[in-house]
């Protein structure tokens, strides 16, 4: 049996995992990783990572060979269901294949020296004794246990308050990867619905998300398989050349968005939450994976400030993090209220906002320019 008495125990090998993983070990403090699944599943899913996340992946030394399998952006257009509303510019933001943000993070962990242990599913947590149990009867204790499991986190549904049971948001979305000669971010804004589109790479690849509101409830599972029929007639009312070339053997994706309220704490007695398991995030701003790795990497940087003692780490933690994921949260569900406007003359006033100043991109300027490392030091 190995022995992990001195390391975080990390529960969950996704971006939140594999980025606090990369972040301890690279601060010297040892850590160890268990996943559930024997291998990642992505099921087709794209991401976009701004300033705020990619700075930190630089101080991990991932940055400059995830840039090279990605697409860069600093431009957005904007349309209606058929007519042009404007372009701006945007800080920079990366998109990429979840899958190559992951390979590299975990290439990154083990050759930090990591272990990732694959086919652990947690049982049971005795946060007293900090020790954990696993479906297949390994047992193993450690200093300190942080949830990296997601947006269904056991640990969080075990251990903290009630009632975080999924609400329906109205929304409901689909997703897919096809060919298009796409060069920028593409926002599609129409009545009760939008369509976002952005390369992933310099092969042609394009990722989209499209959603619109209605009132079915679809399960929150991304694995839920849809046909491009059904995608085209929820969205007939765009030109169907908004989405990229779908080939019939590449799978769409559609599923139900669901919200969660914000918990009271992030933190508790021998336990940290990082990214989904915190804070879930409706997709609107596209800061899901960037909340996960702000929260790894400042956690990481506490505990090495705090020279391990979790108890002043966390407070610290709590502190800054739970401020800014609630900021995160409540402006993606505002936003998708913004985009999903039916009134005409709210939309009228939407786009003229949109066209005639530079309050989208000053808006996401002010998201992107926040510093997870320097919050830290100011802390420290």
């Amino acid at each position: 049996m190995d022995n992990y008495s001195k390391h975080i125990a990390i529960l969950g090998g996704g971006i939140a995992g594999l980025s606090l993983g990369c972040a301890l070990l690279k601060e010297g403090i040892p850590a160890v990783i268990f996943e559930k699944m024997s291998e990642d599943t992505s099921h087709g899913a794209a991401i976009s990572l701004s300033s705020n996340a990619l700075r930190l992946l630089d101080r991990l030394d991932i940055y400059n060979d995830l840039k090279n399998k990605s697409f860069v952006h600093s431009k957005a257009t904007i349309q209606g269901t058929k007519k042009s509303i404007c372009s701006f510019n945007t800080p920079e933001v990366l998109t990429t294949r979840r899958q190559t943000l992951m390979t590299l993070l975990h290439s990154r962990f083990k050759s930090l020296g990591g272990d990732i242990n694959f086919d652990h599913t947690l049982i049971n947590f005795d946060a007293k004794k900090c020790e954990v149990t696993f479906s297949n009867n390994k047992k193993y204790y450690f200093k300190h246990l942080a949830a990296c499991d997601g947006v269904r986190s056991s640990i969080r549904d075990s251990f903290f308050q009630a009632n975080q049971n999924p609400k329906y948001s109205g929304y409901s979305a689909w997703r897919g990867i096809g060919k298009s000669v796409l060069k920028n971010i593409h926002f599609a804004l129409g009545p009760g619905s939008h369509v976002v589109s952005y390369p992933i790479n310099s092969d042609g690849d394009v990722s989209f998300v499209a959603v619109r509101k209605e009132d079915f409830q679809f399960k929150e599972s991304w694995k839920e398989l849809g046909s491009l029929s059904n995608l085209l007639q929820d969205f007939s009312t765009y030109d169907s050349s908004i989405f990229p070339e779908l080939k019939a053997e590449e799978p769409l994706y559609k599923w139900g968005i669901y919200v969660r309220p914000p918990l009271q704490s992030m933190t508790a007695k021998n336990i940290t939450l990082v990214g989904d398991a915190a804070h879930p995030m409706v997709p609107f701003l596209g800061q899901g994976a960037c909340m996960a790795i702000e929260d790894a990497y400042s956690f990481a940087m506490l505990c090495k400030y705090k020279n391990g003692n979790f108890i002043d780490a966390q407070k610290i933690y709590d502190l800054i993090r739970s401020k800014r994921t609630k900021k995160i949260q409540q402006a993606s569900l505002l936003q998708g209220k913004i985009y999903h406007m039916k009134n005409p003359m709210m939309v009228l006033a939407r786009n003229s906002i949109m066209k005639y100043t530079n309050i989208p991109g000053n808006d996401l300027k002010k998201i992107h320019d926040y510093d997870a490392h320097q919050e830290v030091l100011n802390f420290s």
